[in-house]
């Protein structure tokens, strides 16, 4: 595989908070070579600035690391700060820390060890002064640098060795072009000697020692020098010449792959020859330019048509340029239905000849894309065979869409062919979603909809479960031969696309559970978000999820009617939960009711994040219900349940892996009541980390007709600083006044931390749903004339290719 070019910027002990946002505009307005990985390392006092405005696509690295995870060790940073704050390298080993500060081999080795176990990128630099290289012992220092490293390693995946010649750094000075190559060379030889054949071949070397934009050009060309680490010259505009050095020397015009094809043939080429057009039609195939593989892309889509030539392209790129993919760090993914004769008949008398010239076309045993997708480990999936899955890829290959929009331009009857060409083309979709999401591996965000595959499944078909549902499911429990999506932090999961029946009015129905249950292990996932949903009573859905077995530690979900039960299993799934927020109305129930929800099974729910919960915002007040009808109906569910011959259908291999993996009770009301109610979300006394909160007075305070269980002001966590109560107006319910007006009194006292109190002076309105099921019924029945509303939009966000 190729070794991606590494450029690293180390500012060192320099600049201030106006030079590093000149540097980092400057950066982000830059055209760099998409090839090449950047990396720059502001002084720790401003790795957060750095961060929050560079763009995407560049990463930031600490200059320093500690090996210990916390603890009383002033002045240090760990591996776990770094990642909580999205940095993802460390610098380590530097000469000026070896030299000045005195670190020693086996102490820079311990914290390679440290930040590669937490998950962090390590540039590692290694050395020699001038005294050594004239007495001969270059090669015997440096290795001897690497070696403390390999004793306390042994993946070296995420390392990127810095050659950097003590004489040469901030002097001037620099290396020969012969002189650097011969160290590389050396230091990959050890590498293969002292690690592995697989380390020799794919880990960086990189050169640092006054690197300029005047000789990174010639140094650019050596076979061993895989990037540079640059030193004040990364503190000038000149920098991003040195990003392209690669590119603008004379050698980048051949990839610099080791065992990977120099010259990858098309798809059409690997196909078997095909039966010729007739003479006409042919005359009318336009020419097909070379297709430019994507280096630059950070955010991909697979949605529609006009997505289908890059998504192609991509394929593409992951056997003849693979690095391009790693640049991957968003994806959406909309995929329609695939609808076979659901309104024109799919295969008619006027599509045959389409469809008897594709089931003619063969793949080579050779093309490439075979061994690609043995990431998907098909062999043991239900998606069928390697032939089928290939000839599915390569549907959009340049010259055979050519050919076959030639042979649409003259068809008399083509309105007939369109229900065929689209239902190929949604197969091509759908089968490349998965396969790009498992070659991107650098992927951080994903916005995804959980459209189904088919109109028409087929218990004893080929598709009977979605294509990416099965392989995200496959990946996300562990059963991939490899780990993919190991770097995907935030998911957005969009309602339902392109369903004949959308209609904006209403929520749209979301397998909840089901769709989060894709992500919810990986070991980065951090936050899921929903909009707009509601779970359909006549549509199979999972009703309960294995409490803390995922690694979510945010959920928000807007402008939806979810019942309080399938929340509570959504807020137990997490290990530890930090962040929650919900909220009700904007749209129509297709049924013109609601889900019940309960501020007893919400607040047993949360109260298994106690020590984690630091932010709390649930706006459901006009959809809350008496305790009792929530506990009435599990007993129902209950009642049933015994009935039951087999387990639903959810309960499955990957629930069971789930529950293997859980602790505490599958049911929220199977857990122990450890305060009082009262249809009240409960006390938050306990609550450890809660310092905003925003929340119904209902929810808070219970139902008008029933009584608070606790003093409003006792029932506050004292690490509280925000507090947001909606729907309160007073004068309307007398208790709620008076617990208000004693939190007023108390509040400085008792909540030293709470800075900020709203919705006490003027209401702050709650969601409204009963407007919903007004319009609803007007429409219904006839009653009234049909009622102007202003629906809550659906805002998807910035989804296109980047």
């Amino acid at each position: 595989m190729p070794r991606q070019f590494f450029v690293g910027g180390n500012f060192k002990m320099n600049g201030n908070i106006d030079t590093i946002k000149s540097i980092v505009s400057h950066l982000n307005d830059a055209k760099c070579d998409s090839n090449t990985e950047v990396v720059i390392a502001p002084p720790a006092l401003y790795l957060l600035l750095t961060r929050e405005h560079l763009r995407s696509g560049i990463e930031v690295a600490a200059q320093n690391v500690f090996d210990k995870p916390n603890g009383a060790f002033t002045g240090e940073i760990s591996v776990a700060q770094l990642k909580d704050s999205n940095i993802t390298w460390t610098l380590l080993g530097h000469s000026e820390r070896r030299v000045i500060l005195q670190e020693s081999d086996s102490f820079v080795a311990q914290k390679t060890k440290a930040a590669l176990d937490g998950g962090i990128g390590v540039i590692l630099c290694c050395g020699e002064t001038l005294e050594q290289r004239e007495a001969g012992k270059t090669i015997e220092v440096v290795t001897a640098q690497l070696g403390a490293v390999a004793k306390e390693i042994k993946d070296w995946s995420k390392v990127v060795i810095a050659y950097e010649p003590i004489w040469a750094i901030g002097t001037g000075k620099v290396a020969s072009t012969e002189q650097a190559q011969e160290v590389h060379a050396s230091i990959r030889e050890w590498l293969g000697k002292e690690v592995s054949g697989d380390a020799k071949e794919a880990t960086r070397i990189i050169y640092g020692g006054s690197v300029s934009e005047k000789n990174c050009r010639e140094l650019a060309k050596e076979k061993d020098i895989d990037g540079f680490l640059v030193g004040g010259a990364s503190l000038k505009p000149a920098f991003v010449d040195i990003i392209n050095a690669r590119q603008s020397s004379v050698a980048t015009s051949s990839l610099r792959s080791f065992g990977a094809m120099s010259s990858p043939p098309s798809f059409h080429s690997l196909n078997e020859p095909q039966q010729p057009l007739p003479e006409e039609t042919a005359a009318k195939v336009p020419t097909v330019d070379t297709v430019t593989p994507p280096h630059g892309w950070t955010r991909i889509r697979i949605n529609n048509k006009d997505d289908h030539q890059h998504i192609y392209e991509l394929l593409e790129a992951s056997y003849s340029h693979p690095q391009a993919l790693a640049r991957v760090k968003e994806a959406v993914i909309k995929l329609a239905q695939v609808r076979e004769g659901s309104f024109f008949p799919t295969h008619n008398e006027h599509s045959k000849p389409y469809e008897d010239r594709e089931n003619a076309r063969t793949i080579s045993p050779t093309h490439p894309l075979r061994q690609i997708i043995k990431v998907l480990d098909l062999k043991v999936d239900v998606v069928g065979d390697e032939d089928r899955y290939v000839k599915h890829l390569t549907w959009n290959e340049p010259e055979l869409r050519a050919e076959r929009e030639a042979q649409l331009a003259v068809d008399p009857e083509q309105w007939h062919v369109q229900s065929y060409i689209s239902l190929r083309s949604a197969l091509f979709a759908h089968h490349a979603a998965p396969l790009l999401l498992m070659l991107c591996e650098n992927i951080e965000s994903l916005t995804y909809s959980s459209s189904p595959y088919s109109y028409k499944p087929d218990d004893g078909g080929e598709y009977t479960q979605h294509i990416l549902l099965r392989t995200l499911l496959r990946n996300n429990h562990g059963q991939l031969p490899d780990k993919h999506l190991q770097r995907l932090r935030h998911v957005r999961i969009l309602p339902e696309y392109d369903l004949w029946y959308d209609d904006d009015r209403t929520y749209s129905h979301m397998d909840v559970l089901g769709q989060v249950r894709l992500f919810h292990r990986l070991p980065e996932i951090t936050s899921i978000a929903m909009d707009g949903i509601e779970i359909h009573g006549g549509a199979d859905y999972m009703e309960f999820m294995p409490p803390a077995t995922s690694n979510i530690r945010t959920i928000r979900i807007g402008h939806s009617m979810l019942a309080s039960d399938i929340l509570a299993s959504l807020i137990r799934m997490p290990k530890q939960l930090e962040e929650f927020a919900y909220s009700v109305g904007g749209r129509d129930t297709r049924d013109g009711g609601h889900d019940m929800f309960s501020a007893r099974t919400i607040g047993k729910a949360l109260s298994d994040h106690r020590e984690s919960l630091r932010v709390l915002d649930i706006d459901a007040d006009d959809q809350l219900t008496d305790d009792r009808h929530d506990i009435e109906s599990h007993e129902e569910f209950l009642e049933q349940r015994k009935d039951y011959i087999d387990d639903p259908y959810w309960y499955d291999e990957w629930f069971k892996l789930d529950e293997e993996a859980s602790t505490g009770p599958l049911h929220v009301h199977n857990l122990p009541d450890t305060r009082v109610y009262n249809n009240t979300i409960g006390s938050l006394h306990d609550f450890a980390k809660l310092s905003k909160l925003s929340i119904g007075v209902k929810l808070l305070l219970g139902l008008p007709e029933s009584a608070t269980p606790f003093q409003l002001v006792d029932a506050l966590p004292q690490s509280l600083e925000y507090l947001l109560i909606r729907g309160y107006t007073r004068g309307k319910v007398a208790r709620y006044d008076e617990a208000i007006d004693e939190l007023i009194a108390l509040r400085a006292d008792r909540l030293p931390a709470l800075q900020e109190i709203h919705g006490i002076e003027e209401c702050v309105p709650s969601a409204e749903i009963e407007a919903t099921r007004r319009r609803y019924s007007s429409v219904r029945y006839g009653d009234e004339e049909e009622e102007e509303a202003d629906y809550w939009k659906l805002e998807e966000g910035n989804q296109s290719w980047a």
